[in-house]
């Protein structure tokens, strides 16, 4: 069964989709593996897992937490420009990445939303048989990201230092950590009171913390990596009304004026 895709609505894992209405509600290219959408904050790549027919070869680790994608390029050395590097640099650009496989010519399943970890060159042949460098992303799943960050604890730190830490401006931090700090940053600046509606959490959580959920604003998927702009903490009430609210547009616009002001503020102090 095709689903049928709506402006806004979240990618759904093994829920299959029709590449063309991807590309018709929010652009990029149609023919590449990896494609860049301009005016939206997303990367989609689109394998068949398989790349051996053009040089290229991806698959997951043995616990398919990490999927190892062979970037773009199927004659010469790979080099990191183009798809390849907007992936490499989609968090520094704010874009969240999203794993597509075909499953019959034109459908693609969704399989997660997945961060870029790190890379390597390996020697493979390419699609005319000629030894070249080509480059190995391990884009790991979201899901399992935030698991690694739950058992961090970033509570010693300031809210100034997890705000920093959650932008990347740290040395050496890793992304669970940026995962762990961002979190805990929100709730943070949320100091209790959901974000959207202004009124205080509904009730006290077991861990004695006021019980706000986050919500990430620009995203097609739940949880993983992202910038404080982007994040809001949220009462269930408001978490629910910008998922299926009929004003949810409208409301997150309002939401994302008031999370840039409150950054905004931040950036001056």
């Amino acid at each position: 069964m095709i689903t049928d895709l709506q402006r806004g609505d979240f990618f759904q894992k093994g829920h299959r989709y029709r590449r063309k209405q991807i590309h018709k509600l929010y652009k990029g290219q149609e023919q590449s593996e990896i494609s860049t959408p301009k005016a939206h904050p997303y990367i989609f790549i689109f394998t068949k897992e398989s790349g051996s027919e053009y040089g290229t070869g991806h698959g997951w680790n043995k616990d398919k937490t990490a999927f190892f994608y062979t970037g773009e390029g199927q004659r010469g050395s790979m080099q990191l420009i183009k798809g390849n590097k907007a992936l490499r640099e989609h968090f520094l650009s704010g874009k969240a990445v999203y794993l597509f496989h075909y499953v019959e010519p034109g459908v693609v399943e969704f399989i997660d939303e997945v961060t870029y970890i790190n890379h390597q060159l390996e020697i493979m042949w390419d699609s005319d048989g000629e030894l070249r460098e080509a480059i190995i992303f391990e884009l790991e799943r979201n899901p399992v990201i935030e698991e690694k960050a739950a058992k961090l604890d970033v509570s010693p730190y300031s809210t100034e230092q997890l705000r920093h830490i959650a932008l990347g401006e740290e040395k050496k931090t890793s992304v669970y950590e940026q995962t762990a700090a961002l979190k805990q940053y929100v709730h943070k600046r949320a100091a209790g009171i959901c974000e959207a509606c202004g009124e205080s959490a509904p009730f006290i959580a077991k861990d004695g913390s006021s019980f706000l959920q986050m919500y990430y604003l620009p995203k097609l998927s739940e949880g993983g990596l992202a910038k404080p702009k982007d994040a809001a903490a949220l009462c269930p009430n408001c978490h629910s009304r910008l998922r299926y609210g009929k004003d949810s547009e409208v409301y997150k616009e309002e939401l994302i004026t008031k999370i840039n002001e409150k950054e905004a503020g931040k950036k001056s102090e």
